[in-house]
């Protein structure tokens, strides 16, 4: 008799969302996915910085990288403890440790950054403000409806056209509710952020607006220097000038 241990609608992780973590030396670098990211959006800036002697970790996000039941019953407060957790993790094996994160990733950087001693901290594509209006209604609509349809992108990759089919094929309008908070969180966290910054945008970005640096040159109490891209799109750590951005990142935590 074969035991099955799994309920039908648990999914394990696609291989292409595995986290990583590498060890290469006693200074560390957390970086953190995004909203319906993955730890494959880091992977090439991940590369980079061990290249250049960091050790590396990019946790996989509650609800990220399985199915959307999963992302559907995860919260924002899943998504900052695994975080802290990856933190302290890499605590274990070095002394000295820097944040990057991505979209929702850079809130998550900027909670930890608040709450533990951060070498400096990169935010990428920083989710502190968003295009999309309707976020901020998002709380009062996850009342009445969970997620919306909408016909996924198609990729040459058949892992992504399978992420594709659980995250990339709705609007997801319960956890956008809890990004919201996330949000909210995070811009008070800034206050509380003291490591050197380096923020990065770019100005095809359909999803975080390049004003977002006003919300940051508001409320971040450290000092920050900017990076502002021309080609990439929203997703800048894996995009068309994801070469420019792990340079630029592993200049600015190596000096």
């Amino acid at each position: 008799m074969k035991l099955n241990i799994y309920d039908q609608d648990i999914r394990l992780i696609d291989p292409i969302c595995f986290p990583i973590f590498k060890t290469n030396g006693k200074k560390g670098v957390l970086l953190i996915h995004g909203f319906t990211g993955s730890p494959h959006d880091m992977i090439y800036v991940a590369q980079r910085l061990f290249d250049e002697g960091f050790t590396v970790s990019v946790p996989r996000l509650p609800g990220h990288g399985t199915s959307h039941r999963d992302f559907l019953n995860s919260t924002w407060k899943d998504w900052v403890r695994r975080s802290i957790d990856a933190y302290l993790d890499l605590t274990n094996f070095c002394d000295e440790i820097s944040v990057v994160g991505l979209s929702m990733g850079a809130l998550l950087a900027a909670v930890v950054a608040s709450r533990f001693k951060i070498r400096k901290v990169v935010l990428a594509a920083p989710a502190f403000k968003v295009t999309d209006w309707r976020l901020k209604f998002t709380p009062l609509m996850s009342l009445f409806v969970h997620y919306k349809e909408k016909e996924p992108p198609v990729f040459d990759d058949p892992s992504l056209n399978k992420l594709a089919q659980e995250y990339w094929n709705k609007v997801f309008i319960k956890p956008a509710a809890h990004l919201y908070k996330l949000q909210k969180v995070a811009i008070k966290s800034l206050e509380m952020v003291e490591s050197p910054t380096l923020v990065i945008v770019t100005q095809k970005d359909n999803s975080v607006p390049l004003s977002v640096l006003d919300v940051i040159k508001d409320h971040l109490k450290a000092e920050f220097k900017t990076v502002v891209l021309e080609k990439s799109a929203h997703p800048v750590t894996n995009d068309v000038e994801k070469e420019l951005v792990a340079e630029k990142i592993a200049e600015f935590l190596s000096n």
